[in-house]
């Protein structure tokens, strides 16, 4: 399923393909709507990676075309396309001498910030993502995790109006993913457009407007992420045994969707829309004495929504 072009979308894909030695890409038709979180997936191999590099500039050889904000990648000029960008990626600064100020200040100039704003966002963003104190240190001795909030730093630093993020919660505890989650919904309300890849979809899932899912080079879903069902399920385990169709019913009068029921662990898979209907089930297992053994929430993952394309 791809949905067809509106007049909101700021990055769209027409008849794109890439050819390599031994596979291809495409044909890829797909668009980006501006001021939304998008999140681009699909398996190992896919075409990810040939999807961003492609609407970063870094693939300039393909056939059809990619515009961004109404402008050709093929035509246009590149830096007036690319100073509406910031990227994260993982960088590894290991032969890098200077101190992370420094480092932060010369790209800053490279960008175009004037001296007096490049000195006003090093220091507010170093100090967001905690690294004011390490300053002037050298980057090189930075951990695995300080440099990647400088990666971030360095996506964020020159206020762009697209923000793309490929694997940012990689080699950061769950803290952080929670903290750069709660900055993406903030560059969302200040309209600027996010897109983003992730090995686990799970962990922003409940941020995302739009999906894009690339598998075997071509685009299967272009759309919103609440046309595929994708919901977030709970396994519920129930210490003694139930009438199964009787608490069907009542789930039903609920709107509380039913998955699969296990008999052999007395267990059945449930999706809640509010948290009003979880307490709902609670009411429901205090009133008829049925003692709640334990609730899992599942994991949303490439294959469950694999899953939620074939239904």
């Amino acid at each position: 399923m791809v949905r067809g072009e509106n007049m909101n979308d700021l990055i769209i894909f027409k008849n794109f393909v890439k050819k390599f030695k031994a596979k291809k890409i495409g044909p890829v038709n797909c668009s980006i709507e501006r001021s939304k979180i998008t999140a681009i997936l699909g398996p190992s191999g896919s075409g990810k990676s040939v999807i961003l590099n492609s609407i970063l500039g870094i693939i300039k050889r393909f056939s059809g075309d990619i515009s961004i904000d109404n402008i050709s990648r093929k035509k246009g000029n590149y830096y007036t396309i690319n100073r509406k960008i910031g990227y994260y990626t993982q960088m590894d600064f290991s032969l890098y001498e200077i101190s992370c100020y420094k480092f932060l200040f010369d790209i800053c100039i490279t960008m175009g910030i004037s001296k007096k704003d490049s000195i006003q966002r090093i220091e507010h963003w170093l100090k967001y993502f905690e690294l004011w104190e390490s300053k002037d240190k050298k980057i090189k001795s930075f951990s695995w995790g300080m440099k990647n909030r400088v990666n971030l730093i360095l996506c964020f630093i020159k206020d762009p109006d697209i923000l793309i993020l490929d694997e940012p919660g990689a080699n950061l505890d769950s803290l952080w993913r929670n903290k750069i989650k709660t900055l993406l919904m903030e560059c969302k309300k200040n309209k600027k457009t996010v897109i983003i890849t992730v090995h686990n979809i799970d962990e922003i899932v409940d941020i995302v407007d739009d999906l894009i899912i690339i598998d075997n080079g071509e685009c299967v879903f272009n759309g919103k992420k609440s046309s595929l069902n994708i919901y977030e399920k709970y396994k519920v385990y129930i210490k003694n045994t139930f009438d199964l169709e009787t608490f069907k019913v009542f789930l039903k009068e609920k709107n509380i969707k039913i998955f699969k029921y296990d008999e052999f662990e007395n267990s059945i898979i449930v999706a809640f829309d509010t948290y009003q209907q979880i307490n709902f089930l609670f009411l429901y297992l205090v009133k008829n004495k049925l003692p709640l053994k334990n609730i899992v929430r599942l994991p949303i993952n490439i294959e469950s929504i694999q899953k939620a394309l074939k239904n």
